[in-house]
C-alpha cells in the first residue's frame, strides 16, 4: 500500500455558493498492484441470478474501483471537516427555512403554483422565505 495525497476547493456547499473558496487536503491508503498484473484478466464466476459479466474484468481495473471508493470516502471526510472548522453546518429540519422549502416543494408537487405554495407555507408557519 502506499499514502495518496490529494487536494481540492470547496466553491459550494449545501446548494449555496460559499463567498470564499475553502480549501482541503488529505489522504487515503491506495492498494498497488505491480503494471505487470494490471492487465490479467480475472475470471469470474457469478451466483444464480446475477447477470453475466461478459467484459473483460482485469486485476487493475478492480483496484482501480477500490482505490477510487476510498479516495472519495477520504475526499469526502476532508471536506466535511473543512466546512465543520469554517462553521459551515448542514440545513436541519430544525431551521424555520428548510421546514418552509420542504412544505413549499409538498405542495408544488400537488398541483399548487409556486406563489400559491409560497404564501401558504409562509402564513402556515409564519416564516418569510429568506431571498
Amino acid at each position: 500500500m502506499k499514502t495518496e495525497k490529494f487536494k481540492g476547493e470547496i466553491e459550494s456547499a449545501y446548494g449555496k455558493p460559499l463567498a470564499e473558496k475553502l480549501k482541503f487536503n488529505g489522504e487515503y491508503e491506495a492498494f498497488t498492484i505491480p503494471d505487470s498484473a494490471k492487465e490479467t484478466t480475472l475470471t469470474i464466476t457469478t451466483p444464480d441470478g446475477a447477470d453475466v459479466i461478459t467484459d473483460a474484468v482485469t486485476f487493475g481495473m478492480v483496484y482501480d474501483a477500490v482505490n477510487n471508493k476510498r479516495k472519495a470516502k477520504a475526499r469526502q471526510k476532508a471536506m466535511n471537516a473543512a466546512l465543520d472548522e469554517a462553521g459551515i453546518e448542514k440545513p436541519t429540519m430544525e431551521d424555520p427555512q428548510v421546514q418552509l422549502q420542504t412544505i413549499i416543494k409538498a405542495l408544488v408537487a400537488s398541483g399548487r403554483s409556486k406563489e400559491q405554495a409560497t404564501e401558504l407555507a409562509e402564513t402556515t408557519l409564519g416564516v418569510k422565505v429568506a431571498r
